[in-house]
């Protein structure tokens, strides 16, 4: 029974005891699925839920029907209930970003704001394992590293928006919808998850089906080599923490201690390095890092970097300036 797997997994990883947990909820099976979950838990971890939906004003009345559906979800539960009305495409237009992106950031500012009147300390988020495996392909075709393709986590401590927990990350999809049935709830379906206009949408309906002609269970495969990715860079980044004062030194990173490094540490001391300098890498990528370490490892002179940075090398010492005149 799905219940009782869901209560275990979240008993082993110890996903929350005792949180006040806002449910985004959409509509679909899986944000269906996670709620009913956890309304059904509340007594056996003592949480407290709210559900929260975002009307994203993509779709129209489709749209708004979508609202009034978890609205009443909401009631039939006997879950309180918030909802918000937004303007993506304006918002997307206006910040030059995509209408993908800008459903994203506006949903999760809701949803941060929804926890804060609430004074709760969770938002619960329905991602599951056929997510991770579409998001691990679509980071490895823009060219991530092993340390990108590392797997979404049960837990993630946000700046922006504080706890996010996705307890669904080792159910697949099928799994979610077949619960819905059991359940008798009708998800809605949103069209535009089936336009091949967007990149997860072409891999969801076009390259995962063909990986599965050659493995099965190529969902399993990918989520597992995410969880290998995130564990390795996790090891990583604990071993950069312990050399990094011996590399860098009064706002420069020492050219001679630096060489001694593997590679793979290189790159992790280099990526922290730049991060630290800047004070976001959000924009950098595998190639802006891979340009400092050739600067250092070739003993060149410098190399541009996104944002008007540049990275310069004098006398066995690198440093992060910016070219405001660029």
């Amino acid at each position: 029974m799905l219940l009782k797997k869901f209560i275990d997994l979240c008993q082993n990883e110890k996903i929350f005891y005792g949180r006040k947990i806002v449910v985004a909820v959409s509509g679909g099976a899986d944000s269906l699925a996670l709620a009913d979950l956890l309304n059904r838990s509340r007594q056996k971890f003592k949480n407290e839920i709210c559900i929260a939906h975002y009307e994203h004003g993509l779709r129209g009345e489709e749209s708004l029907a979508d609202a009034e559906f978890v609205e009443e979800f909401a009631k039939n539960l006997g879950v309180e209930f918030f909802c918000e009305h937004g303007d993506v495409k304006k918002f997307s237009a206006e910040n030059k970003i995509s209408v993908e992106t800008a459903a994203r950031i506006l949903r999760y500012e809701f949803l941060n704001k929804v926890r804060l009147k609430k004074i709760f300390d969770t938002i619960a988020l329905a991602h599951h394992a056929d997510d991770q495996a579409e998001t691990v392909l679509m980071k490895f075709l823009r060219g991530a590293s092993s340390a990108g393709l590392s797997a979404m986590k049960f837990f993630a401590v946000t700046e922006d928006y504080g706890l996010l927990i996705r307890p669904l990350l080792k159910f697949k999809k099928v799994e979610l919808e077949e619960y819905c049935r059991k359940r008798n709830f009708s998800p809605r379906i949103d069209k535009t998850n089936f336009q091949t206009d967007a990149t997860r949408n072409k891999i969801r309906l076009e390259l995962l089906p063909t990986l599965k002609n050659f493995n099965p269970a190529i969902v399993e495969t990918l989520c597992r080599f995410a969880e290998i990715s995130a564990e390795e860079t996790e090891f990583i980044n604990s071993e950069v923490e312990k050399i990094f004062p011996a590399v860098v030194e009064n706002h420069e990173l020492l050219q001679k201690e630096f060489l001694k490094l593997q590679p793979a540490l290189q790159r992790a001391v280099i990526k922290k390095f730049v991060e630290l300098e800047t004070g976001s890498i959000k924009d950098f990528g595998f190639v802006h890092f891979e340009g400092v370490r050739k600067v250092l490892t070739e003993n060149l002179s410098g190399v541009e970097l996104p944002k008007k940075f540049r990275a310069v090398l004098k006398r066995g010492k690198l440093s992060i300036t910016k070219n405001f005149f660029l």
